[in-house]
């Protein structure tokens, strides 16, 4: 690889670490049955304030100036119902964040997506983990977790930008597989050239990604006139 040279250790975790039951016992059910002890992630809570802040800050002046224009035209009452629907749009979003989890016990791992779908991944499955630090877009530092299945390919990926990495390292600890850790931060070209496979396609294409972003923009756009056209605006 491109970055060979980097200084990394490799740590297999099979008897280094004590087992997950050491740090979350076991626990009984009702029925006298050893149940597996889990442990819940959850991604970080600031971003859900930060969300809805700007929900309120873009659509507070977005429909006062609507009810401005719509009242003396009689159209309010469609402005009404868009508001009404963004509101719900905002409602249902925030509800979706807190569904979001990833769950951990000593035989597998399973994420929780946004719009609640579960995705169960065995740990018989996990080939190793790779844990790097990534320059953003303004030169800060953030940490991003692959967790990679026997052939090098990328099974999950916890992005510094929505998980801690007190969090990473839990995961780190719990799974009983081989660990990496890239010491030296990498550049955004650097993670593409040195780990294509464990990126999206957006991310190995940036300008694909450009293009398609600003055709979303164009859409959008195109909606939002139609709807206030149709309204009088």
């Amino acid at each position: 690889m491109a970055h060979a040279w980097k200084a990394c250790w490799v740590k297999a975790l099979g008897g280094s670490n004590p087992p997950f039951s050491a740090h979350a016992p076991r626990t009984l059910d009702p029925g006298g049955i050893v149940a597996e002890a889990r442990t819940e992630l959850r991604p970080h809570r600031h971003l859900f304030m930060q969300g809805v802040l700007a929900s309120i800050a873009f659509m507070t002046p977005v429909f006062i100036a609507s009810y401005v224009i719509s009242v003396p035209r009689n159209t309010w009452p469609a402005v009404l119902v868009l508001q009404v629907l963004a509101s719900m749009a905002v409602f249902i979003a925030a509800a979706s964040y807190f569904r979001v989890s990833i769950q951990l016990d000593d035989t597998s791992l399973t994420e929780v997506g946004f719009f609640g779908s579960k995705r169960r991944i065995e740990l018989s499955n996990i080939g190793s983990l790779l844990l790097v630090d990534v320059y953003d877009s303004v030169g800060a530092v953030l940490p991003q977790l692959f967790v990679r299945d026997r052939a090098g390919n990328q099974l999950l990926r916890m992005r510094g930008q929505f998980w801690s990495r007190d969090s990473m390292e839990t995961v780190i600890r719990t799974l009983d597989v081989t660990s990496e850790h890239v010491e030296d931060p990498l550049s955004p070209s650097e993670l593409r050239a040195d780990y294509p496979t464990l990126l999206y396609w957006f991310e190995r294409h940036p300008a694909w990604a450009v293009a398609a972003f600003a055709g979303s923009i164009g859409v959008a756009g195109a909606l939002v006139y139609g709807l206030f056209a149709m309204i009088g605006l």
